[in-house]
């Protein structure tokens, strides 16, 4: 084989190694920076509804990132759920309002 093939060869090898390695730590640092997005986030929620509570805000310091993923999905079910009732209560409040308003149609009617 000739020199000139061995070093192709070796170039891509290198190449191709160093995509690799490539790949997986910009996986590792979106991972990373995801992580400390939601420590951030929680820490803000922590800090808006209990006041900033330092033991509260400690208590986060100390948690796992699967344990912050997982308060991260618990937030994502709330905020989901809210919404629900949110559009679930407008529609109460029109049905409650056409019937008081049908409801006092019927009465004058009969008086």
């Amino acid at each position: 084989m000739k020199r000139s093939t061995k070093v192709k060869i070796g170039v891509g090898v290198i190449v191709a190694a160093s995509t690799a390695t490539a790949v997986v730590a910009s996986g590792k640092l979106i991972e990373k920076a995801r992580h400390v997005s939601n420590r951030c986030k929680v820490k803000r929620f922590v800090s808006d509804k209990f006041d900033g509570s330092e033991t509260l805000l400690a208590i986060v310091d100390k948690l796992s990132d699967e344990d912050l993923d997982n308060i991260m999905s618990i937030l994502d079910k709330i905020k989901s759920g809210k919404k629900r009732v949110s559009v679930y209560g407008d529609s109460i409040k029109d049905t409650t309002e056409d019937l008081k308003d049908r409801l006092m149609d019927f009465v004058d009617k009969v008086m």
